[in-house]
């Protein structure tokens, strides 16, 4: 009874627009002022799933819940449609991209001179450097439990390097990975080399 109280109600002209372009309204967590910033992870969505928020204070501050501030013109990027009354209908999938890439731009931004050298110390990478080694040896990031791997590039749109940072940010230090070529390798790739001449 309580959330029929508030629902959003939107004007007749929003609601058919939502109904004739079959959006699936779904249901972001309440929006409150939080003391530690929230985090959002990678997960599946709908290209047509929609959040729904009673104004623009409140889209706003859905966003404020994850990060420190935020560009007005960057979430309005995010606005499917807006109500006679200030509603304001958001794609649930951009809104998620652009907390996700503004938390990782956060993270990279806050690491100092002074961790990197603490990380260095106890001879592990910085998250930054983990990505150059995991583009070295050209490796993919797995799927989770919340998003498969199919859909993880897809959410990335392909793009390997904006996945790895993603991924690397999860974490200030990083364990070096140590490979040592099997022979057969080595040789092969010496011979292939030689018959390319």
């Amino acid at each position: 009874m309580n959330n029929k109280k508030n629902a959003i109600r939107l004007d007749f002209k929003t609601w058919l627009y939502l109904f004739l372009t079959k959006t699936v309204k779904v249901e972001h967590i309440p929006v409150v002022k939080e003391r530690n910033k929230l985090t959002m992870n990678v997960k599946d969505s709908r290209p047509n799933e929609i959040y729904m928020f009673k104004n623009y204070e409140e889209y706003r501050n859905f966003f404020l819940m994850y990060l420190n501030d935020i560009d007005n013109d960057l979430i309005d990027l995010a606005i499917y449609a807006k109500g006679s009354k200030g509603q304001i209908v958001a794609l649930k999938s951009l809104c998620e991209h652009i907390i996700v890439k503004r938390k990782v731009k956060e993270f990279y931004n806050s690491i100092t001179q002074e961790q990197i050298n603490n990380i260095h110390s106890k001879g592990k990478l910085s998250p930054l450097e983990a990505v150059k080694q995991w583009e070295v040896f050209d490796l993919c990031i797995e799927g989770s439990k919340t998003i498969f791997l199919k859909n993880r590039c897809e959410y990335f749109d392909y793009n390997c390097h904006e996945c790895l940072m993603e991924t690397a940010s999860h974490k200030l230090e990083h364990d070096k990975i140590n490979f040592s070529l099997d022979n057969s390798i080595i040789e092969e790739t010496e011979v292939t080399k030689k018959l390319n001449l």
